[in-house]
């Protein structure tokens, strides 16, 4: 398994260390890229896509999951590889900004990829990650069998302790918000989306995805329901709300009391005019655990029965 820093590199060698070695213990030989480490290359678009090309090209590499998000993938875009990848498929694992590239591997080389944990923020966690995530990164990525039903996360945890002063200790956690689920039938379909933000900067270009009749994954980094409510109005503009199936959308991230109130009837005031079946609140990207979840393969949305299922097996 590679580390690659697509977003640009990893500031704290100490997560990053505690990441590897998180890795490692789940069985994975790591290589570490020469952006993700920091060691003698630089932030441009040129150099990050170097190192992911260096590791798509290598039949050796099975797996690349990012360092760390951030901003700017995207500009990778048209300088990646995509036909090594099509050649030979690998496991590209990440969320938040890595979005990006996570839908173009789906749109562009038609390779299933996988919305999950990265390196630092969850598997650097102190003392170690938590066991949610690293058994859903593993059994997403090992195993050839669809993932079957998602489980909620019975404790989550949104403290905040500053990276190389304070995370030294473990973080609280504290009982996780049960999923809010709207809709009186099923729906299944490929699911797609990632990071809110992300995929409204995709818009208008090759990498967008047409989302007829796919279910949509949204999370968000902001904690402003203002701003996600302007960046739910562009999807909405651009029709994906009338072409969906279904939605799945994710925790809010630290916006504070009632914030996910505010968000989920933003939500549900989107989904007036359709009967797209829908679950909110789900413990995904921006939320400490979380699972890994594979786009571009199908899942089933089923409020009837409080169940969200990946049908399909994303690896061989």
């Amino acid at each position: 398994m590679a580390v690659a820093a697509p977003s640009g590199p990893a500031l704290f060698p100490e997560r990053l260390r505690r990441g590897v070695r998180a890795l490692e213990s789940m069985g994975f030989a790591v290589r570490v890229g020469p952006v993700a480490s920091g060691a003698g290359a630089s932030r441009s678009a040129v150099d990050r896509a170097g190192e992911l090309n260096s590791f798509l090209r290598a039949p050796e590499i099975r797996a690349v999951v990012a360092a760390i998000g951030g901003y700017n993938s995207n500009g990778l875009l048209d300088l990646l590889d995509w036909d090594a990848l099509r050649a030979d498929p690998k496991v590209l694992v990440g969320y938040s900004d890595l979005t990006a590239l996570l839908i173009g591997a789906v749109q562009v080389a038609g390779v299933p990829a996988f919305h999950g944990p990265t390196v630092l923020p969850e598997l650097g966690e102190f003392p170690e990650p938590l066991p949610y995530t690293t058994a859903g990164l593993r059994r997403a990525v090992c195993e050839a069998a669809p993932l079957g039903v998602l489980e909620p996360v019975p404790e989550w945890t949104e403290e905040f302790l500053a990276w190389g002063e304070q995370d030294h200790r473990a973080r609280r956690t504290e009982p996780a918000r049960a999923w809010r689920w709207l809709g009186d039938r099923a729906a299944s379909g490929p699911l797609l989306g990632g990071n809110l933000e992300t995929l409204c900067a995709l818009a208008g270009t090759r990498y967008f995805p047409d989302f007829t009749d796919a279910v949509v994954l949204l999370e968000s980094a902001s904690g402003s329901a203002g701003q996600i409510e302007r960046d739910l109005d562009h999807l909405a503009m651009l029709g994906v709300f009338d072409r969906m199936a279904g939605l799945v959308l994710g925790h809010g991230f630290r916006g504070g009391p009632g914030f996910q109130e505010s968000l989920d009837r933003c939500v549900v005031a989107h989904l007036a005019l359709t009967r797209a079946p829908a679950v909110l609140g789900v413990h995904l990207g921006h939320t400490d655990p979380m699972p890994t979840l594979p786009l571009g393969v199908r899942v089933l949305v089923d409020p009837v029965d409080h169940r969200l299922e990946v049908l399909d097996a994303a690896v061989r």
